[in-house]
């Protein structure tokens, strides 16, 4: 799945693994940060995620990673999240990008629809 941010800064790609999603097993959510206008990794940006179902927050990873609303940094532009879903159903994925090569910009976000069996 491959989103552009709201402000056009970056292209998102979200690769669910395993793919399609199962209801209580593990899944991988890997994350990349491309450059905009090619596929390659952006390096250096700030960033968070969070999963809502049914207009309810479920998951943020700056509160699982003890920083709570506090933008994650990824050195490389790629990261992994693994995640758990607790129900079948449609969930939305919301990805905000905070900062881009140490500059902080005005917060730009992907969102991503995933269907869990």
């Amino acid at each position: 799945m491959y989103k552009v941010t709201s402000g056009g800064s970056l292209n998102v790609i979200l690769q669910p693994s395993p793919f399609p999603v199962i209801k209580g097993s593990q899944t991988n959510l890997k994350v990349s940060f491309d450059q905009k206008g090619n596929s390659a990794l952006q390096a250096h940006v700030d960033y968070d995620l969070t999963i809502m179902k049914d207009g309810k927050q479920v998951f943020q990873l700056s509160s699982q990673a003890g920083y709570p609303n506090q933008p994650l940094h990824t050195t490389e532009g790629v990261v992994i999240i693994p995640y758990t879903f607790q129900q079948a159903g449609t969930y939305v994925i919301n990805i905000t990008v905070y900062g881009i090569l140490y500059n902080p910009i005005t917060p730009e976000t992907s969102q991503f629809t995933v269907n869990v069996n």
